[in-house]
């Protein structure tokens, strides 16, 4: 009986000599997973976020390493992360998605965040506002900002509605690059699907550029759709505002009230209608209201003698 040849035999070692191991093919590599942080209190999340900063209008592809090595200049980076990735299959979460590389491919950009070990590094990386990366003007802007900050925005920037939905930054960036030197452009997307809400925001370097936005609102167009272009104002003024009007109401309706007097013809016809309106909606009960006994018909005879009454009265007052 003779043993079948095997199809592929491994050669015999020689005596002294370790067999060789077959070269086995290496693992693709792919990019580090994001690491997972505790819970913090609301105290130390607001020290996390004054040393991290928001990156915009990244592109689709661009890797995490590239955008390391862009921001390791800075300073030392304690994480990254990747955000508003839309996904081809939304019942599939974001990680799973990113592993796998299931992407929606109308998806052109996605955000990004990163953490600095030193706060002073993030007034640094704001130098990077605006570079160009595959056609794509990166946004870079700080995650806490102090009032006078937020006022400088409000001033240099306007508000912009009907927007494409399938509009990109650069869409917009060069229909108001008529009107001055862009900061920036910020899209507000759904995050799961990528797409546009509809609405965004323009900051100027100048706010002399807004008042030049404020004069062509009426021509400037996307895809066939006119914009429409508003001045940003800050929440700061609106709530001054707000309470400015309600101390307003409530003067005027304590010197309403105080007053006894007539106030005028349109006072008088409200409380009338008041009036009518309560009597109108007041329900009565048919039971409560008193019975009155209705007076009987009165027959021919009763009524001549009330009349023969009536003349002999007269009769005896004349003679």
């Amino acid at each position: 009986i003779y043993a079948k040849p095997q199809a592929n035999p491994t050669p015999a070692a020689a005596p002294g000599k370790r067999p060789k191991k077959r070269k086995t093919a290496a693992p693709a590599k792919s990019e580090p997973e994001e690491p997972v942080f505790p819970r913090l209190s609301p105290e130390e999340q607001l020290q996390v976020d004054k040393r991290t900063i928001f990156i915009g209008n990244l592109p689709i592809g661009y890797k995490r390493k590239k955008l390391r090595k862009m921001f390791d200049e800075f300073g030392k980076i304690e994480s990254l992360r990747f955000r508003s990735v839309a996904s081809s299959d939304l019942k599939l979460g974001r990680k799973v998605c990113l592993k796998s590389n299931k992407i929606n491919e109308n998806a052109t950009s996605k955000n990004g965040y990163i953490v600095f070990v030193n706060e002073e590094c993030v007034e640094n990386s704001l130098s990077k506002n605006g570079t160009l990366i595959n056609e794509h003007h990166i946004r870079v802007d700080k995650l806490v900002k102090s009032k006078i900050e937020v006022d400088d925005d409000c001033k240099n920037s306007v508000f912009i509605g009907n927007i494409p939905f399938a509009a990109t930054e650069e869409d917009i960036r060069t229909a108001l690059d008529q009107c001055g030197d862009i900061e920036y452009v910020r899209l507000l997307r759904d995050p799961k699907t990528n797409i546009g809400k509809g609405f965004g925001y323009v900051k100027f370097i100048d706010s002399s550029s807004v008042m030049l936005a404020m004069k062509v609102k009426d021509t400037v167009e996307i895809n066939g759709r006119k914009l429409r272009i508003q001045r940003c104002k800050s929440k700061n003024a609106l709530e001054s505002k707000k309470k400015v009007k309600e101390w307003k109401d409530k003067k005027e309706a304590e010197k309403n009230a105080a007053f006894r007097g007539r106030k005028s013809k349109d006072s008088d016809k409200e409380m009338f209608a008041e009036k009518k309106k309560k009597f109108r909606n007041k329900k009565v009960n048919p039971d409560s209201r008193p019975k009155v006994k209705k007076p009987k018909a009165m027959s021919d005879k009763t009524y001549d003698k009330k009349v023969n009454k009536k003349s002999k009265k007269r009769d005896s007052a004349g003679s």
